[in-house]
Protein backbone atom coordinates (compact mmCIF):
# COMPACT_ATOMS: atom_id res chain seq x y z
CA UNK A 1 0.00 0.00 0.00
CA UNK A 2 3.12 2.67 0.73
CA UNK A 3 4.59 2.11 -2.93
CA UNK A 4 1.14 3.12 -4.12
CA UNK A 5 -0.02 5.81 -2.07
CA UNK A 6 0.85 8.55 -4.75
CA UNK A 7 -1.47 6.69 -6.99
CA UNK A 8 -4.52 5.40 -4.62
CA UNK A 9 -8.06 7.02 -5.50
CA UNK A 10 -7.26 7.81 -8.55
CA UNK A 11 -8.81 4.76 -10.85
CA UNK A 12 -6.03 2.80 -11.73
CA UNK A 13 -5.41 -0.83 -11.94
CA UNK A 14 -2.41 -2.64 -10.11
CA UNK A 15 -0.84 -5.82 -12.00
CA UNK A 16 1.02 -7.75 -9.61
CA UNK A 17 2.40 -10.72 -9.76
CA UNK A 18 1.73 -13.83 -7.38
CA UNK A 19 3.74 -13.16 -4.80
CA UNK A 20 2.33 -9.99 -3.76
CA UNK A 21 -1.51 -10.85 -5.16
CA UNK A 22 -3.92 -11.64 -2.45
CA UNK A 23 -7.65 -11.38 -0.90
CA UNK A 24 -6.64 -8.75 1.32
CA UNK A 25 -4.54 -6.56 -0.61
CA UNK A 26 -7.73 -6.54 -3.33
CA UNK A 27 -10.22 -5.48 -0.77
CA UNK A 28 -7.89 -2.61 0.76
CA UNK A 29 -7.50 -1.64 -3.07
CA UNK A 30 -10.98 -1.04 -3.66
CA UNK A 31 -11.68 0.57 -0.75
CA UNK A 32 -9.22 2.86 -2.21
CA UNK A 33 -11.22 3.03 -5.76
CA UNK A 34 -8.09 1.27 -7.11
CA UNK A 35 -8.27 -2.38 -8.93
CA UNK A 36 -6.22 -5.08 -8.76
CA UNK A 37 -5.51 -7.96 -11.15
CA UNK A 38 -2.65 -10.42 -10.41
CA UNK A 39 -2.07 -14.07 -11.14
CA UNK A 40 -3.25 -16.21 -7.86
CA UNK A 41 -1.04 -19.23 -5.72
CA UNK A 42 -3.19 -22.31 -4.86
CA UNK A 43 -2.17 -21.92 -1.18
CA UNK A 44 -3.03 -18.42 -0.72
CA UNK A 45 -4.96 -17.51 2.11
CA UNK A 46 -8.53 -16.61 1.11
CA UNK A 47 -9.02 -19.01 -2.01
CA UNK A 48 -12.15 -20.11 -2.86
CA UNK A 49 -11.46 -24.16 -2.10
CA UNK A 50 -14.08 -24.97 -4.29
CA UNK A 51 -12.55 -23.37 -7.01
CA UNK A 52 -9.52 -25.24 -6.21
CA UNK A 53 -10.84 -28.85 -6.43
CA UNK A 54 -12.61 -28.27 -9.45
CA UNK A 55 -10.85 -30.67 -12.70
CA UNK A 56 -10.97 -28.61 -15.85
CA UNK A 57 -10.47 -29.81 -19.63
CA UNK A 58 -7.82 -27.65 -21.64
CA UNK A 59 -8.88 -23.91 -22.67
CA UNK A 60 -11.68 -24.32 -19.76
CA UNK A 61 -13.01 -21.50 -17.00
CA UNK A 62 -14.43 -21.33 -13.97
CA UNK A 63 -15.12 -17.88 -12.08
CA UNK A 64 -16.29 -17.01 -8.63
CA UNK A 65 -17.22 -13.84 -8.03
CA UNK A 66 -17.85 -12.17 -4.13
CA UNK A 67 -19.89 -9.54 -2.60
CA UNK A 68 -17.24 -7.15 -2.72
CA UNK A 69 -16.56 -7.20 -6.53
CA UNK A 70 -13.24 -9.45 -6.27
CA UNK A 71 -12.99 -12.07 -9.10
CA UNK A 72 -11.29 -15.17 -9.09
CA UNK A 73 -11.13 -17.24 -12.22
CA UNK A 74 -9.82 -20.43 -12.79
CA UNK A 75 -8.51 -21.32 -16.07
CA UNK A 76 -7.01 -24.56 -18.13
CA UNK A 77 -4.36 -23.47 -20.08
CA UNK A 78 -0.90 -26.38 -20.11
CA UNK A 79 -1.77 -26.18 -16.44
CA UNK A 80 -4.13 -24.46 -13.83
CA UNK A 81 -3.85 -20.66 -13.97
CA UNK A 82 -5.34 -18.56 -11.16
CA UNK A 83 -6.37 -15.26 -11.43
CA UNK A 84 -7.84 -12.64 -8.90
CA UNK A 85 -9.42 -9.72 -10.67
CA UNK A 86 -11.31 -6.79 -9.29
CA UNK A 87 -11.48 -5.12 -12.68
CA UNK A 88 -13.03 -8.33 -14.47
CA UNK A 89 -15.91 -10.98 -15.26
CA UNK A 90 -15.58 -14.27 -15.74
CA UNK A 91 -16.18 -13.15 -19.65
CA UNK A 92 -14.06 -14.83 -22.01
CA UNK A 93 -12.47 -13.73 -25.08
CA UNK A 94 -11.65 -15.76 -28.58
CA UNK A 95 -7.83 -15.21 -29.42
CA UNK A 96 -5.94 -16.73 -32.13
CA UNK A 97 -3.14 -19.00 -30.74
CA UNK A 98 -0.35 -21.05 -32.86
CA UNK A 99 -3.18 -20.94 -35.61
CA UNK A 100 -6.23 -22.20 -33.62
CA UNK A 101 -8.73 -19.97 -32.05
CA UNK A 102 -9.06 -20.52 -28.41
CA UNK A 103 -11.24 -19.32 -25.53
CA UNK A 104 -8.59 -17.03 -22.91
CA UNK A 105 -10.53 -14.94 -19.77
CA UNK A 106 -10.23 -11.43 -20.69
CA UNK A 107 -8.33 -10.81 -17.50
CA UNK A 108 -5.33 -12.52 -18.92
CA UNK A 109 -5.33 -11.24 -22.48
CA UNK A 110 -4.76 -7.68 -20.97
Amino acid sequence: MSLMSGLLDTGRTLYTDNYYTSVSLASQLLQRQTHLVGTVRSNSKGNSKELLTKKLKKHEVIGQESGTGIVMLKWKDTRDVLVLTTAHTDEVMKVRQRGKEIEKPLAIVE
